[in-house]
């Protein structure tokens, strides 16, 4: 890994040969910059064109699986993001992919049990429709 070394604007004189530990660093600077070397500039978000960056460029094992666990984990029950098991109250069924108001959903088990509503916005990721016209429970995600 390279080393970051500051070079002072008063170490390189206009007219003048450059000392070889300004050249040294003139070479290395660049690539500590890119391996992310203590005290060198950030590389910003920026500087990469859209979809550059693809998750195939990021570390592999287990790292980004524990990450996104931390974070599932700590969010709270009903928010953006959760899964809940939940009854779908009075209107039309709805099928795989189809969002619904939480105002018509009501946490659920097996047995139909309503205790209240739900807030937000939820994807329907089973389906409620059991051809005979009566309500049931099933897996919703929050998407807002």
């Amino acid at each position: 890994m390279a080393t970051w070394t500051t070079i002072t604007t008063a170490a390189l004189e206009p007219g003048k040969p450059v000392r070889s530990v300004d050249g040294l660093a003139l070479r290395d600077n660049p690539i500590a910059i890119a391996e992310g070397a203590a005290g060198a500039p950030k590389i910003e978000n920026a500087a990469f064109d859209a979809g550059e960056l693809g998750a195939e460029k990021f570390q592999s094992g287990t790292d980004e699986r524990d990450w996104v666990l931390g974070r599932t984990s700590g969010a709270a029950a009903g928010a953006v993001g959760t899964y809940a098991f939940a009854l779908a109250g009075a209107g039309p069924a709805s099928g795989f992919g189809a969002s619904i108001s939480g105002s018509r959903l009501t946490p659920s088990n097996v047995a139909v049990n309503p205790s209240g509503y739900v807030s937000g916005t939820w994807r329907c990721m089973g389906s409620t429709d059991d051809g005979i016209g009566s309500v049931s429970t099933t897996l919703w995600l929050r998407i807002s």
